[in-house]
């Protein structure tokens, strides 16, 4: 089992393929393993995959995280991996690490792309926050009732007219979710990373976007309940050179919902930067 040390954390991480490194970053709640049904479309990558702390088989301190905590842990994964520079994909809470993994270490990216993620979640927040309520609830959940949680964090993630036409979803997120659910003091810590009511500190990047030099790609579904559309936009539009592709109709979970029009632009995207070169 490779791992991983950043500080007093060992993080769990996975490799399979050959080529280019591309580092994936998942999102809020989820292990590394979530990543499982678009590993087969990403063949020709070396693709490095990881359990954030608090998450599947990564241990650590979760006491004062922040979002540069979960970076230089994303950074451990790729020294401990070899890795001297690589693509990094990063979706909703991983895009937030993948930019600031970016900032950080300028050095360790060659290309970010960016899925329905924010520079700000504080800034960039839901008319309508029960999405993020039943999100954040469902999450804590899944360890303890994991039928109650999916019936709560479906309709969060994904969009309506996607449900009804895919009931099977249902079974397969269960297990993408359950394997390795983080604990609710993992949840409630990793929450205060992202935005701390009580003492005022949030990850917020809006007023450093200008510093990314690096190619990127911003992705976001138009019916995004969790993270605005608006913020992927902004994203787009604050980056110098960002390429954006916007998915019509589609909820948070757009690389599922979507997965040939989303892949393939990636695909795209990344084949148009190759590391060797």
């Amino acid at each position: 089992m490779p791992q991983a040390q950043s500080g007093a954390a060992r993080i769990h991480y996975e490799e399979i393929g050959q080529g280019d490194p591309l580092l994936l970053v998942m999102g809020f709640g989820l292990s590394g393993g979530a990543w499982a049904p678009i590993l087969p479309l990403l063949s020709g990558y070396r693709v490095i995959y990881y359990d954030n702390r608090g998450t599947g088989n990564s241990e650590g301190p979760m006491e004062d995280l922040s979002i540069e905590t979960f970076a230089e842990d994303a950074a451990a994964v790729l020294r401990a991996a070899g890795v001297a520079r690589a693509h990094v994909h990063a979706q909703s809470m991983g895009g937030m690490i993948g930019l600031q993994l970016t900032l950080s270490h300028p050095e360790l990216v060659h290309t970010l792309a960016l899925g329905c993620t924010t520079p700000s979640p504080i800034r960039f927040f839901p008319e309508d926050p029960q999405a993020v309520i039943d999100l954040y609830t469902a999450v804590g959940t899944f360890g303890s009732d994991p039928e109650r949680a999916i019936d709560i964090v479906m309709p969060a993630v994904f969009s309506p007219d996607y449900l009804q036409d895919n009931p099977a979803m249902r079974e397969v997120f269960m297990q993408l979710s359950s394997a390795g659910a983080p604990t609710p003091a993992a949840v409630e810590a990793t929450l205060r990373a992202m935005g701390d009511m009580s003492t005022g500190r949030a990850f917020d990047v809006t007023d450093r976007l200008g510093e990314i030099r690096v190619p990127v790609l911003v992705q976001h579904g138009s019916a995004d309940r969790i993270i605005p559309v608006a913020a992927g936009r902004y994203l787009a539009e604050h980056i110098a050179g960002a390429e954006y592709q916007e998915l019509p109709g589609a909820g948070h979970i757009y690389s599922m919902e979507q997965p040939m029009e989303s892949i393939s632009r990636l695909l795209g995207f990344l084949g148009g930067h190759p590391i060797g070169a």
